[in-house]
């Protein structure tokens, strides 16, 4: 179930319905405990909607403006955008596959998506929690996933756009992708495992981390300190 820091009519109505359900466990009432088990279900689900839906209203004031910004000062206005917010890491799995082509009116909005998600994954993510992503309804790669990533485990079931792992210090992300240009600048620690081809300019200004690559590798930067693995060789 979700965990919300403040009272959810929602989650109230959960919270009673989950005590009736455990009253029904204890005396064996099975057909009234499959009917308390589906409205538990439909409520949860409701709960989690409206997150999603809330979710989506911030993004969409915080996408265009976002796009006059640099790097560090979209992320810190995404994070002030979500601060109010309770949401759990599947809603954030959610709201990626579910957010649309029409919010994306600029190539710019996909850069300022990613930090919007970055801003969101990093307020919530525990260490070595799994948050699985994909954004199947969008043109183009998401840039900047990962962004200043300190711990947990992304994995992005497609391909990932720019600067991918910009300027993380911690945790994993896993591409079952391609990534494109600039992986892991910045980049101070953690890991990056790309299964498909990797562009140019990796590891620009890495100083630490493991950059990990399957597929085809593109030029690696001049100022990269970090380690890079191509299959089972350090490049």
């Amino acid at each position: 179930m979700t965990h919300r820091s403040e009272p959810h009519v929602l989650t109230v109505i959960t919270q009673s319905i989950y005590c009736k359900t455990v009253s029904l466990i204890e005396n064996k009432d099975t057909l009234k405990l499959q009917k308390a088990r589906k409205m538990f279900y439909d409520v949860d689900k409701a709960d989690s909607s409206s997150t999603i839906h809330a979710i989506t209203q911030v993004f969409k004031e915080y996408i265009d403006y976002a796009n006059y910004l640099t790097s560090e000062n979209s992320y810190k206005y995404a994070s002030s955008k979500l601060e109010s917010l309770n949401f759990i890491a599947n809603d954030i799995s959610n709201f990626a596959n579910l957010i649309s082509r029409e919010h994306f009116t600029d190539k710019a909005n996909y850069w300022t998506a990613g930090l919007f998600i970055s801003a969101a994954v990093n307020k919530i993510i525990k260490k070595d929690e799994r948050m699985i992503m994909s954004f199947g309804n969008l043109r183009h790669p998401v840039d900047c996933i990962g962004y200043k990533l300190v711990q947990g485990i992304i994995t992005l079931q497609d391909n990932a756009g720019d600067y991918l792992g910009e300027s993380m210090s911690g945790g994993e992300i896993i591409i079952q992708g391609n990534a494109g240009n600039y992986v892991g600048y910045a980049m101070s620690g953690g890991k990056i495992i790309i299964h498909g081809n990797v562009g140019d300019h990796i590891g620009s200004y890495m100083s630490g981390g493991i950059i990990q690559v399957e597929g085809q590798v593109g030029s690696i930067a001049k100022s990269c300190k970090g380690r890079i693995h191509h299959g089972s060789t350090s490049v």
